[in-house]
């Protein structure tokens, strides 16, 4: 059984393709496993998942967009558990990384872009833009002291492209590239709908 509780607080201001402004989601969870008959609920342990995203935009002069997310999550109960909550992956929090590469239950994760217009006219607009992704994890069983000593830290800067029609809202198609800087990293495309955040 899961409880969950969402706190949102949006303050934006929305033209087409630019924002301006904040907005933070709490997320918090309570997860309760419940006996039965099968075998693998003897591993599982009841716990519980906070996490927030703080998003700050800020429209530069009238082509650019800046924009950031700071995540912070953290697991209490299941320190010990192989089926930790939060993951590393190119469509969740850092791109180029690849999919579902690590598991962990704590995270800090830090998403910075600019977004440059380079091409409008009706309802179309070409937008680049320029990112770097950095984050680390508390590995199942690990301390909170694995988030700050860089053991599991993870640096991705890149460049994308969006194509987005304006009439319909966040009809956006997403193709970025990040290029990992940090030990065994990865290079990897992303494809997506809508802003990455």
């Amino acid at each position: 059984m899961a409880y969950q509780g969402v706190y949102r607080y949006v303050d934006l201001d929305i033209d087409y393709q630019y924002f301006d402004g904040i907005t933070s989601e709490f997320t918090g969870q309570y997860i309760q496993f419940v006996n039965g008959s099968d075998q693998a609920s003897i591993f599982l342990d009841d716990f519980l998942s906070l996490r927030n995203d703080l998003i700050y935009y800020k429209k530069i002069r009238s082509r650019g967009n800046w924009a950031s997310r700071l995540r912070v999550a953290a697991a209490f109960g299941n320190e010990d558990s192989p089926f930790a909550p939060f993951t590393l992956d190119n469509q969740l929090n850092i791109r180029g990384v690849g999919n579902t590469v690590d598991r962990g239950t704590a995270a800090i994760v830090l998403n910075t872009e600019y977004r440059h217009t380079f091409y409008e006219r009706n309802w179309f607009v070409l937008q680049g833009n320029a990112f770097v992704d950095a984050g680390s994890w508390r590995n199942p069983g690990g301390d909170f002291s694995e988030l700050f000593d860089g053991s599991t830290a993870r640096v991705y800067p890149g460049v994308g492209i969006r194509f987005i029609h304006k009439r319909i809202f966040n009809a956006v198609f997403r193709l970025d590239y990040g290029f990992g800087l940090t030990k065994n990293a990865t290079n990897g495309i992303v494809f997506g709908i809508g802003q990455y955040f």
